[in-house]
């Protein structure tokens, strides 16, 4: 199991009120996705979407829930960062922006003017892979 599946699995079973406006909110973002996607398929592949209300009700149920998901998940993160309130050493922000310019072929010199010459930027990111590596290790062990 990876540490997404974990925390995916772990966010589903945990107990938060998810209010409908942030529900809402997540779905009108995944609407407004969808027709852009659809727009960019006519454009770059041509294809033609004649009954473009008819798909997007169709997807409406996979993307409300999805739009749930999103919604609690952010609100679990936020309670586990304050909860677990894990610490992040210049070493650890160092590794990760490695990491990115490994994964994304990008340079450091990019990476520190997008994240900062300190990559505080970044410190966000590696406190949820903590997060998520701590849940990983809960349901692994």
């Amino acid at each position: 199991m990876t540490k997404e599946q974990a925390f995916n699995k772990f966010v589903k079973l945990y107990d938060v009120e998810v209010p409908e406006e942030r529900v809402q909110e997540m779905y009108e973002y995944f609407l407004l996705q969808a027709k852009h996607n659809m727009q960019y398929d006519t454009m770059i592949n041509g294809n033609v979407h004649l009954h473009k209300a008819q798909e997007l009700a169709e997807m409406e149920p996979e993307m409300r829930e999805a739009a749930y998901m999103e919604a609690k998940s952010d609100l679990v993160m936020k309670e586990l960062l304050k909860k677990l309130d894990p610490q992040v050493t210049q070493e650890e922000l160092e590794a990760k922006a490695e990491e990115m310019t490994r994964k994304d072929g990008t340079s450091m010199d990019m990476v520190h003017m997008f994240f900062g010459k300190d990559l505080a930027g970044l410190k966000r990111s590696v406190r949820e892979d903590k997060v998520k590596e701590y849940i990983l290790e809960q349901v692994s062990g």
